[in-house]
């Protein structure tokens, strides 16, 4: 036999196989061909898989239901600023000179805790001996230059630009040049450095407001509102408030007016919060401050399966069953919820740790669903929806 005709010959036994297979295919029973196709095992075969009597297998989570979030009430905050004179530092006693023979000057310090809360710092004294020019200088500035005609002296300002934490004063006397037999010379008493303090401590206030888990995992949007009062416009500062250490309001508000400011539902924390309201200037009474929060709609979750034609037909023969399995975090919570299976309900209300139930009658050929509608906190490990013999 010729090579070519050997080959020919061996296709057309291929296609006759082929199209003796199809045919036997064609008039098996429309369940066992679908069988045969999915690529399921029939009964002379063998059983299937476990996981080809699997419909649905997910891990949804932690589910929240909540009515509504709690406003929270913030007590009102009253920021403000005094001033008061203060005594800074007293200066005993000292003799400056300056003379042919004889020269002495003197440099004292004094310190201020907060130079740039410190104003209208004066320097007075009084010089029993006045006798050539008395010259003053704060760190290394002259502040004073002046032959001095009285005891009684007029007190010396001090410039707040030359201030810092610790301040040197540096008295001296001018020359008496060609005048060799005498002596430039001031006795210096009473002498004593005065200002105003002005006690900023008082100018930021914090409060602590609190939200439970479920508040914080359900919140859709959250408003700050509260009414500044103040003097007016000219006599304060910026007002700043925080929460959580993040900035959410920054401005000068007009006094009385209600403001509503919308907080970025990201600067919240489970537990404690913590709201801070400051100033840079002036005084402030904040009162009616409440944070408002809107809720967000009950979240749910929507499984789908699908059920193919043989294997429907099994479920309503009756060889077949489709149970729901549900598996919680632990068996100590109440858990309740509602179970929509293809419009068909569920009620659930067990502290048990796992749910199972037979849902043969309410699945449907092809698309399928299940709604989990909580109605209580569920800490849902898995959803299962299995086929069962």
């Amino acid at each position: 036999m010729k090579k070519g005709q050997a080959g020919i010959n061996a296709a057309v036994l291929v296609a006759i196989i082929a199209g003796l297979i199809i045919l036997y295919i064609i008039f098996l029973p429309s369940v066992e061909r679908e069988k045969l196709l999915e690529g399921e095992v029939n009964g002379n075969g063998g059983s299937s898989s476990d996981e080809d009597d699997i419909l649905l297998r997910e891990f949804p989570g932690r589910l929240d239901i909540i009515e509504n979030i709690e406003t929270k009430i913030i007590q009102n905050v009253f920021l403000f600023e005094t001033t008061n004179a203060k005594e800074l530092d007293k200066i005993n006693p000292f003799i400056v000179r300056n003379g042919w023979f004889d020269k002495k000057s003197k440099t004292v310090s004094f310190t201020l805790d907060n130079p740039e809360d410190t104003d209208n710092v004066l320097l007075s004294f009084s010089a029993k001996e006045h006798k050539g020019t008395l010259t003053i200088r704060l760190n290394g500035q002259v502040i004073f230059e002046s032959e001095v005609l009285t005891e009684n002296v007029e007190p010396v300002r001090l410039k707040k630009g030359l201030f810092e934490t610790t301040n040197a004063l540096e008295f001296s006397v001018s020359s008496v040049g060609a005048k060799f037999w005498s002596t430039n010379e001031y006795n210096l008493d009473n002498i004593r450095i005065i200002g105003d303090i002005t006690d900023k401590s008082r100018q930021e206030a914090l409060n602590v407001f609190s939200l439970k888990a479920e508040e914080f995992f359900n919140i859709e949007k959250a408003t700050l509102k509260f009414i500044p009062y103040c003097k007016g416009v000219a006599d304060v500062g910026t007002l700043d408030v925080s929460i959580n250490g993040r900035d959410v309001f920054s401005a000068v508000p007009v006094c009385e007016d209600p403001y509503r400011q919308v907080v970025p539902t990201g600067v919240f924390n489970t537990g404690s919060n913590t709201i801070i309201f400051r100033t840079n200037k002036g005084s402030y009474s904040v009162e009616q401050i409440r944070m408002e929060f809107e809720e967000e709609d009950t979240k749910t979750k929507v499984f789908f399966f699908e059920i193919n034609e043989s294997l429907f037909e099994e479920i309503e023969d009756d060889d077949k069953d489709v149970t729901l399995f549900l598996e919680f975090v632990n068996d100590e919570d109440d858990k309740r919820a509602n179970i929509n299976i293809n419009d068909h309900f569920i009620s659930l209300d067990q502290d048990e740790k796992s749910f199972s139930q037979n849902i043969r009658n309410k699945i449907e050929q092809g698309n399928n669903f299940i709604e989990i509608v909580p109605r209580t906190k569920l800490e849902v490990v898995e959803i299962r929806v299995e086929v069962e013999d």
